[in-house]
């Protein structure tokens, strides 16, 4: 743990001379000679000469506590914890060592556990540390933010990363990240919806976290400005995949705004980023339906039908073609959706093939359409009506 050894450095440079003052001449000279060695990496040579030292020094005393504090940073650096972390936890148990130097270590101590992931004896560690810091910096809280998050802890969890957010010089993208994870674990909808308006104003380019804040606008049906930043995030040029697109066209979709849904579809398609599938064509077509848009919904609705046969799809043409008055389409487009079948209501295709037939004077064959519609429920009555019109026309 490189940390580890940069910590140790400036111990050495800091302490070396108090040491100097409370150290008999003989130990601290081995312990500079230990240092030296660490500060060049040979570790295994400081080891070797760090359990001869240890023989030497009266057990529970300072000199004992600077030895065994030593040993964890050695240990340390040579990434074996375990070890570390009973070598800083005797020279705690002393009580010999200076309050400033005990406090670095109960910090150290939870680093280390939290690097052999027992998260459990680093929060206890980080709470001891705490409990006696006099001014925990930013980088602390979002330490033991990080420790609580391993526990799913998250009502301690948020309040440290939210101090540490506060106290930081400058934004942090990470720590935004675990607080913004976090609600959503709680789902807490609406601060998280907070805490990603302020992410897109300093993080402006990460597409994601634009698409992340419509998602919770949504999950708050707060579904205008859902849209609204799905827009933004369009103009940026943000949405490039089929899905995102796609995201952004049902939203209009749903607020009613079928024009621009299809305008967006149709140019997206054009630009290869949305393939002209069937499905795609389908709800093309739809979009043009809802929008009034008789002509363009034909041609996309045709391009649907051809391409997946489906009967619903040619029972929205025929429908398309009442309005224009085109009977001949209507009877045609009819038949083809009863005979591909899939169609939730026959009825309803009985019913409008009828009226075709009916409008081109083919009574019989009008009376045979609705007479089958009358098998349906939801057609029974209208059915029942026009046979009933055509009847009486021709008493």
């Amino acid at each position: 743990m490189k940390a580890f050894k940069a910590i140790f450095l400036v111990l050495l440079l800091l302490g070396s001379q108090a040491w100097s003052a409370t150290l008999s001449e003989r130990t601290y000279k081995r312990l500079t000679t230990i240092q030296e060695l660490m500060g060049e990496n040979k570790y295994k040579e400081a080891l070797k000469r760090l359990d001869a030292l240890v023989s030497r020094v009266r057990k529970g005393g300072y000199e004992y506590a600077t030895v065994m504090q030593t040993y964890g940073f050695a240990y340390a650096a040579q990434d074996q914890y375990k070890k570390a972390i009973k070598a800083f936890n005797e020279a705690l148990k002393t009580e010999a060592l200076p309050d400033q130097v005990q406090q670095s270590m109960r910090y150290n101590l939870a680093q280390l556990h939290a690097a052999t992931s027992d998260w459990k004896a680093a929060a206890r560690a980080y709470e001891t540390w705490l409990a006696n810091a006099e001014k925990p910096s930013a980088d602390s809280y979002a330490f033991g933010a990080t420790i609580y998050a391993q526990l799913k802890n998250y009502d301690k969890a948020i309040p440290k990363i939210r101090k540490a957010i506060s106290l930081a010089s400058k934004p942090r993208e990470n720590w935004y990240q675990l607080l913004l994870s976090m609600l959503y674990q709680k789902k807490k909808y609406t601060q998280a919806a907070s805490v990603l308006e302020t992410m897109v104003a300093y993080w402006p380019d990460k597409k994601q976290y634009w698409n992340q804040l419509s998602g919770v606008y949504f999950t708050l049906r707060k579904n205008r400005r859902a849209l609204a930043v799905l827009e933004l995030a369009h103009k940026q040029g943000f949405l490039e995949k089929e899905r995102e697109l796609m995201n952004l066209v049902n939203m209009y979709l749903l607020q009613g705004i079928p024009y621009k849904a299809a305008k967006i579809l149709e140019a997206e398609m054009k630009a290869g980023r949305i393939p002209r599938t069937g499905k795609n064509l389908q709800k093309l077509g739809e979009a043009w339906m809802r929008a009034k848009e008789t002509d363009a919904a034909l041609r996309e609705l045709q391009a649907a039908a051809d391409a997946q046969e489906k009967g619903i799809l040619f029972l929205r043409l025929a429908q398309l073609y009442t309005d224009k008055e085109n009977w001949n389409k209507v009877v045609n487009l009819t038949n083809k959706a009863l005979t591909a079948g899939g169609l939730k209501n026959p009825g309803d295709a009985y019913l409008l093939k009828g009226m075709a037939q009916y409008e081109l004077g083919k009574k019989q064959g009008a009376m045979a359409s609705f007479s089958k519609a009358l098998k349906y429920k939801k057609s029974k009555r209208q059915a029942g009506q026009w046979l009933n019109h055509i009847r009486t026309e021709g008493s």
